[in-house]
């Protein structure tokens, strides 16, 4: 397949993109229209000027529980302790109307139009849902299988410890799932190095990744990231764990951070924010500057936990420049190191995932106006935008 995209502007110049099987493989000035001809597998588009920007990844979502598209409100109360919200949101689920099949396909059709191509969803797996939630979200992955990039943690949201949920977490890693999830060993579970011995295991078992919930606060955070590295060395699971919310980072000082941060770097332990604006976080560009790898994602999208949200990752990296009053260009761009799927401007080789503005003068304003997306394209094909009509297209076709 290949497909040229003219006129679109990178920076202050126009240039014409050629894509073939989904990757750049010409990037030219743009001195008049290009059309490439000879198979009906050749496509042209005309880009009008259009800026050009990145294509974004979610590293944190939640495809299985958000409310996008119920037909009512569901009120909700002040989180007070995590027993009693994981309780209460047991209760609104039960009253959603759409099955866990059609929130995914909302959430990513919703996440397309906005730009995001690459996605990690946590998917509860418990004694009540047992593995019927990640069934439905590996089928709807297969359905996009293309279109964006998911990866799916197994995520025993009620505590792996608590809701005895090992046997159900093992049928699930043999089922398809990427990643081994867990939610606060300490503050949940009350059992650090049992439920991290239960999760490396599985991990180390399947050859696969783990992505861990801890919002547990201050030094008890703090340690079982501690540990987190050390079990990552033992396991053999270097650059494939990655620690989500670590809020705990948030209350200790620079100079402790920066310790810790030799650990997590040696390890290749990720830390993902979803950049609160409630709570401390983690110090990600003091993370990022000593070699960690440091990513963002949505989180709560219109959920039991926050009525917040709508699922635009250029918008929550837009959040996250502006939680560190970053203003000057140079920091503007490098806020795309944490969300972004390519560069800031195409590159030869590198894969087709882009999104196309109008009304900005250029990435930096981009970032800090958050346009509409015009198109969106991923592995060289359109995907979303307000252009392309995609979202009704893709529910007529089901």
């Amino acid at each position: 397949m290949i497909s040229t995209w003219n006129k679109v502007r990178v920076g202050n110049r126009l240039y014409n993109l050629e894509i073939k099987n989904g990757y750049f493989s010409a990037i030219t000035p743009y001195q008049h229209e290009q059309h490439l001809t000879g198979s009906p597998s050749v496509s042209t588009h005309d880009a009008d000027g259009l800026l050009y920007i990145p294509a974004m990844k979610d590293m944190h979502c939640h495809l299985d529980k958000h409310f996008l598209n119920e037909p009512k409100w569901y009120s909700r109360q002040t989180i007070d302790t995590l027993p009693n919200q994981l309780r209460r949101e047991k209760e609104l689920l039960g009253q959603l109307t759409q099955s866990v099949e059609e929130r995914a396909r909302v959430m990513l059709d919703t996440m397309l139009q906005l730009g995001t191509t690459q996605i990690r969803t946590h998917v509860d797996v418990d004694q009540e849902v047992g593995v019927e939630s990640l069934e439905a979200v590996l089928k709807v992955r297969e359905e996009y299988r293309g279109i964006v990039d998911i990866e799916i943690v197994a995520f025993p949201q009620q505590g792996l410890i608590r809701s005895q949920a090992l046997p159900l977490m093992r049928e699930a890693m043999q089922m398809g799932a990427d990643l081994v999830g867990a939610v606060d060993p300490g503050g949940l579970d009350e059992a650090i190095d049992p439920c991290l011995e239960e999760v490396f295991g599985l991990a180390a078992e399947y050859q696969a990744g783990v992505d861990i919930h801890l919002h547990d606060p201050g030094h008890l955070g703090v340690y079982t990231i501690e540990r987190m590295t050390e079990f990552t060395a033992q396991a053999g699971l270097k650059d494939r764990v990655a620690v989500s919310h670590a809020w705990g980072l948030g209350h200790i000082s620079d100079v402790e951070l920066s310790r810790l941060a030799d650990k997590l770097r040696e390890q290749g332990v990720a830390v993902i924010s979803s950049v609160p604006i409630d709570r401390p976080m983690p110090n990600l560009p003091l993370l990022r500057s000593l070699g960690v790898v440091t990513m963002i994602g949505t989180d709560n999208v219109l959920d039991a936990w926050s009525p917040y949200g709508n699922g635009d990752m250029l918008q929550r990296t837009s959040r996250l420049a502006e939680r560190y009053h970053w203003v000057e260009d140079e920091q503007l761009l490098g806020a795309f190191e944490y969300a972004a799927v390519g560069a800031v401007e195409p590159k030869l080789g590198e894969r087709a995932d882009f999104m196309l503005v109008n009304n900005v003068i250029n990435v930096e304003h981009a970032l800090c106006k958050v346009p509409e997306r015009e198109w969106v394209v991923s592995h060289g094909q359109i995907a979303g935008g307000t252009r392309a009509g995609i979202r009704h297209k893709r529910a007529l076709s089901r």
